[in-house]
């Protein structure tokens, strides 16, 4: 199977721009009542009649990460040229988070089931609602299997199975809209503003390199 550049494309991350996009369409569009707060009561609601609706975010989040870390495996054997991409991409997901777990401190927002009477198990007080570590991390693995392999319909698939695990933690009851929609951005920015960064930084040592060469 042929890969892709060592080089970003547009074409390869142009689904994690769209998903970016769409989530921060969440965060930004006015609604009476707030477009999170209608969202969050309905899908929880809706997930309240749901046996064991709690699990749903947790496969989708288990799948992720078997199928991150096969794509990942497989390139790093078999394509040497791509592994500063991998492991650039994948030191970007540590670092969204990083930045979730802070924005939890930051924010101290309490959870949707710690506010209204929603069925099921709710944190303890402390544990914080935004953003959501859940979509940050599923919708970081998507944006690794972009970057790694830059497929298309297998990014896609990433990004289906990382909203499949936002919409189930609101469904939970345990977070709101804006909480996955932040937690998304997060997951998809900083992996991508990882790599960006990394190939600014080869490209001005090879330019070094072919000066002194010069």
């Amino acid at each position: 199977m042929s890969m892709p550049s060592t080089r970003l494309s547009v074409r390869s991350v142009l689904p994690l721009g769209i998903a970016s996009a769409l989530a921060a369409l969440l965060l930004i569009v006015p609604l009476p009542g707030s477009l999170s707060v209608v969202g969050t009561r309905w899908l929880s609601s809706a997930g309240s009649a749901v046996p064991a609706v709690e699990l749903i975010s947790e496969a989708g989040l288990l799948l992720l990460a078997a199928a991150t870390a096969a794509v990942m495996a497989r390139a790093w054997w078999n394509h040497h040229e791509r592994r500063v991409h991998i492991a650039a991409s994948a030191v970007g997901v540590v670092l969204a988070y990083l930045l979730s777990e802070g924005g939890k401190l930051l924010f101290a927002q309490a959870r949707p089931c710690a506010v209204w009477q929603i069925a099921g198990e709710c944190p303890p007080p402390g544990d914080w609602s935004l953003p959501s570590n859940h979509a940050t991390l599923a919708f970081g693995a998507a944006a690794v299997i972009a970057i790694t392999l830059g497929r298309s319909w297998l990014t896609w698939s990433a990004i289906a199975l990382a909203s499949v695990v936002a919409v189930g933690r609101v469904s939970q009851g345990v977070h709101y809209v804006h909480d996955v929609a932040l937690g998304a951005i997060l997951g998809v920015a900083v992996p991508l503003l990882v790599v960006i960064g990394i190939e600014a930084i080869m490209r001005v040592a090879q330019a070094r390199r072919a000066a002194r060469r010069g």
